[in-house]
């Protein structure tokens, strides 16, 4: 069969009935009638040359070659929004701009916050709108333009790049350790007020192999969701909690038990669109979020495991 010229909004009617699964539903996504879906539907394939649904009573079902019409029509689509944002972005140039980022309590809390100021002052129009989320993102379902997670992502449309390491280790403020010691193993801690942060549930399989049964048989004197909870817990000597090494880079008042190995190490990934990735509007922003976790400048994020000096009181 002869194959004519493509149409450009006959392959975003296709797009819809393959999201939505059936006409009537594309029809209303769309704003049209069904009659219309339909013949768009039917002349696509005529052009083509190729059946790309099989029509059943459980509705559109795609073809193999349905299927792979489907992941270009889905990127044709994400080029036409990485166009209309770019041009967007060039005729706002100078008004003041808005991104949203989306990642985990104590990323968020005391690693990002801590370096907000020096990004505003290389950009002062950029406006971040930074999400506390408990559960993983999704850029590609709309959760945030820009996400810092734990886990990779999966979707064929989201562009991801492993930043670096987060090793958790025993931390204590020095005044709780003068009165209850010091224990010697992680073993020890039931003799200890343990504090517990309830969000550590992400890649258990790169955890120190006894850790995951232990955290669950062990008493806790504090367990929470929140971060900043623990920490300060911990920090007013209330007992001994497991927390990532970048701690030792801004907090003073605790020690870190370096003496027993870390308890857990976990990945995190940058995951953004698309099209965040071809506009310029996001540049900064991704450059200055990977000089974050660099692990040349922060030890703390190498995936060798890299022991924190504690700071010293005034500096």
């Amino acid at each position: 069969m002869e194959q004519r010229p493509l149409d450009w909004d006959r392959l975003r009617v296709f797009q819809a009935v393959a999201e939505t699964g059936s006409i009537s539903a594309a029809a209303t996504q769309l704003g049209v009638s069904p009659a219309k879906v339909s013949r768009d539907v039917e002349e696509l394939e005529y052009s083509l040359g190729q059946k790309l649904f099989s029509r059943s009573t459980r509705g559109m079902d795609l073809t193999p070659i349905g299927g792979a019409v489907l992941k270009s029509a889905q990127s044709m689509a994400d080029s036409a929004r990485a166009i209309a944002t770019y041009v967007k972005d060039a005729a706002d140039a100078g008004l003041p701009r808005k991104v949203s980022i989306a990642t985990h309590d104590g990323i968020a809390t005391y690693w990002l916050a801590r370096h907000l100021p020096a990004f505003h002052l290389a950009n002062p129009g950029i406006e971040i709108i930074l999400k506390v989320v408990q559960e993983t993102p999704s850029v590609a379902g709309g959760d945030a333009d820009i996400s810092i997670q734990y886990e990779a992502p999966t979707s064929p449309n989201v562009f991801s790049k492993q930043l670096g390491w987060i090793h958790y280790i025993l931390y204590a403020a020095p005044a709780y350790l003068d009165s209850h010691g010091v224990p010697e193993t992680m073993f020890d801690l039931g003799k200890h007020r343990f504090l517990l942060y309830s969000g550590y549930n992400k890649q258990k399989e790169l955890w120190e192999p006894k850790t995951p049964a232990w955290v669950e048989v062990i008493g806790h004197a504090v367990q929470s969701n929140s971060g900043a909870v623990i920490l300060e817990t911990c920090a007013s000597g209330g007992g001994i909690a497991l927390l990532p090494t970048y701690v030792s880079e801004f907090e003073q008042r605790l020690q870190p038990l370096t003496h027993i190995r870390p308890l857990a190490a976990i990945r995190f990934w940058l995951t953004y669109t698309e099209q965040v990735r071809n506009s310029p509007l996001y540049e900064p922003i991704i450059a200055w979020l990977r000089e974050c976790f660099d692990s040349a400048s922060h030890p703390c994020f190498r995936e060798t495991y890299v022991p924190p000096t504690p700071l010293e009181a005034g500096v």
